[in-house]
Parts: structure tokens; sequence; C-alpha cells
């Protein structure tokens, strides 16, 4: 492993170099081993386990100048070092560095400095949106369970659409108007549009609200207008900034 290893992380190290990365000290990573790189504003960790035969390249914010261990999972690839095969470790070096070298990979190096700079970096990930909705809807736990068994990670769009966004669509249809676990939920698709990262507000926006169905929209337009007309004018022009965050509940 122990070559496979040095190949892989060199390899990586070198491309990050080219945006004024360094490397950390080596983390034990679940029985494993994790070379960690920190920049400015991001971090950096190629991540080996042992037990799910796993080597991943993951990312997260710079915090008071240390990775803030909100790791988001960019590659995963199953690998056994025992095989030690050169195209196994070709592919990874180079899907590995083809992604931190990547269009994406150096604006959201730009984006992170920018709000690191702002004293604005947000922590609401995909990973933190699942756990507020699991707040809503328990058995969300036990899908993730087995989302990240089957996975290795949770995939944020492909698990919002086939966990998350049914759950929504039926409250919506089927709850009453003044139901307090309709107003939850669009307090929370509020909070999340507005303090989360991009990708939490890609879903908010792409994969949430464009999917509700009519009947759902129609429901929870009836919720809006009920809040509208109640409470003194700051607690209305509270809901209808919610409203704002949720389309679907616009009157």
């Amino acid at each position: 492993m122990a070559n496979t290893w040095d190949q892989i992380v060199e390899k990586v190290e070198e491309a990050l170099k080219k945006q004024n990365f360094t490397r950390a000290q080596d983390e034990a990573e679940e029985g494993g081993r994790s070379a960690v790189f920190t920049g400015e504003a991001l971090a950096y960790a190629v991540t080996f386990t042992p037990s799910t035969k796993r080597i991943e390249l993951r990312t997260c914010a710079m915090k008071e100048d240390a990775p803030d261990k909100q790791w988001k999972v960019l590659s995963s690839w199953l690998y056994d070092p025992a095989s030690e095969e050169e195209a196994d470790v070709e592919s990874i070096v180079n899907d590995f560095c083809d992604t931190v070298e990547g269009p994406k990979r150096v604006a959201a190096l730009q984006t992170a400095k920018k709000k690191r700079q702002k004293g604005e970096e947000s922590t609401q990930d995909p990973t933190f949106m699942f756990n507020r909705f699991a707040g809503i809807y328990p058995e969300i736990r036990a899908d993730l369970v087995d989302e990240r068994s089957t996975y290795g990670t949770a995939r944020p769009i492909a698990f919002t659409r086939a966990h998350i966004l049914p759950r929504v669509s039926e409250t919506l249809a089927g709850e009453r108007a003044e139901s307090p676990a309709l107003q939850k939920i669009a307090q929370l698709l509020s909070d999340l549009y507005e303090n989360g990262d991009f990708d939490v507000r890609a879903i908010v926006t792409m994969v949430l609200l464009n999917s509700l169905d009519g009947g759902a929209e129609k429901h929870a337009g009836e919720v809006t207008r009920r809040k509208r007309g109640r409470g003194e004018g700051g607690k209305n022009r509270e809901k209808r900034e919610n409203s704002r965050f949720f389309p679907a509940l616009g009157a």
C-alpha cells in the first residue's frame, strides 16, 4: 500500500502546489490514512479506508487556519491496494488531479476565498440539509444509511429526488393549510435557500421547488394567503419573505 499511496498523494500534491496548497500532517482515518492539503480558504484530503476499500478525494473549508472537518467527497474509487495494478493507480491519479485542477474547483476556490474574506463562509452543505430534513422526516436517517452503504456517500441530487421530494410533495398535498408541518417545511426551505451553499441552493430550486406538482402548489398557496392575513406588520413581512424563497407557496 505504501508505494501506491505515495504515488497518488505525490501527484495530487504536485497539482495542488500550483494553487498554493501545502501538505499538512497526515491523519489517521477510520483505520486508514488521510493526506491533508491546506490553502487559504479550502482544504483537500486524499483518504483511504481499508474496511471499505475506498480511496477518496475530499474537500472542506478552512476555519481559523485549519480544516473545518466538514468534508465533502469529490471523487471516490473502489480500490484494493493488494492488487497494485498500475492501470488502477493511473486512473485514480488522473481523476483526482483533473478534479482539483478543473475549472469548477478553481472557481470554487475563488468563491471560497471571497466568502472567507467577507466572513460569510457557509457550512450548510447537502449533508447539513439532509440532517435538517431528517428532523421533520426521521425515516430519512435510515435512507441515508442505506445510501451510504450502497454508494459510499449520499448523492445530493439523486438522494433528494428519491427520498426528500416525495415526502415534501406528500406533505404539501395532504396537510391542512394551517398545518404546523407544512409551515415548518416552508420555513426550512427558506432557511436553506438563504443560508445554504451553492449546492444546497441549486437543490432547493431545481430539484425540490421545480418538481412540486400542481396540486401541492395550489394547496400551499392557500397557506401563504392565510399567513399574510395574520399577525402584526413585522410578522407579515417575515412570512412574505419566506414565500419569496419558497415560490411554491406564493399566492
